[in-house]
């Protein structure tokens, strides 16, 4: 699935933003002062806490739709994704619930990717949040990276390319048959949080998208598989987008 965009929408999506968040400031600052009341009643205060979560969700939202027109600068550089990744346990295990278990195989030795580290870590995020929050009380998250097999692609200019895959698997129900046509799209979520927003694929998408790489759905049963795959080096610019593969 590719994104497309218009220049109107791109600057109707920049001029909302940016007077969405001006006014978002504005609800947050004065919240914040009211909190800041020590004569407040508790179930007052509970209530401006609650208005205050939701300025700050809200702005999230805006941030997150503002992040799908077209992108910003790439600031691109080579990766040691397993080093990164293995770094990156303390962050999972704060999102797991407590009898979930967490299994993580980052091989050593892995040719380096070549993208963005802001944008490849909200990705990675996104894949392992999703997946705790599929898996059961008791379930299991496995975060896998491994040098993905030459594909044979029918572009001369794709045979070189060493490709990387970080696989985030869970044991939980899977993506309802409906939902699988549907996931990437904006807005489209199946999640019961009431802050769910519907965009943290879509933007997951769309920014390994702009580094050359792709994200993969496959069901295992009892595994669901959401797979990154990125390039082990530069070919910005390139036909190296992945689309059609399997």
């Amino acid at each position: 699935m590719q994104i497309e965009h218009s220049d109107f929408q791109d600057q109707m999506v920049r001029g909302l933003t940016h007077r969405m968040n001006n006014i978002l400031t504005l609800f947050h600052g004065h919240l914040g002062l009211l909190l800041q009341d020590q004569s407040l009643d508790p179930d007052v205060h509970q209530t401006l806490s609650k208005m205050v979560d939701g300025t700050t969700a809200a702005a999230e939202l805006m941030e997150r739709t503002h992040s799908l027109i077209r992108p910003t600068r790439l600031v691109c550089r080579e990766i040691d994704l397993g080093e990164f990744v293995s770094g990156m346990r303390s962050t999972f295990e704060e999102l797991r619930r407590p009898k979930q278990q967490l299994d993580m195989d980052t091989p050593e030795g892995l040719p380096r990717v070549w993208g963005d580290l802001s944008r490849i870590r909200n990705t990675i995020l996104e894949l392992v949040r999703n997946a705790f929050e599929a898996a059961p009380e008791e379930g299991v998250v496995k975060i896998a990276l491994q040098v993905e097999p030459p594909f044979g692609a029918s572009s001369p200019a794709l045979q070189p390319l060493t490709w990387i895959s970080l696989r985030v698997s869970d044991n939980g129900p899977g993506v309802t048959p409906a939902a699988e046509e549907k996931m990437f799209a904006p807005f489209y979520t199946e999640r019961k949080q009431r802050n769910a927003a519907g965009l943290g694929l879509t933007v997951a998408l769309s920014s390994i998208h702009q580094l050359g790489g792709a994200l993969r759905y496959r069901r295992e049963v009892p595994w669901t598989h959401f797979e990154l795959v990125l390039p082990s080096r530069s070919r910005m610019g390139s036909a190296h987008s992945l689309e059609g593969r399997p």
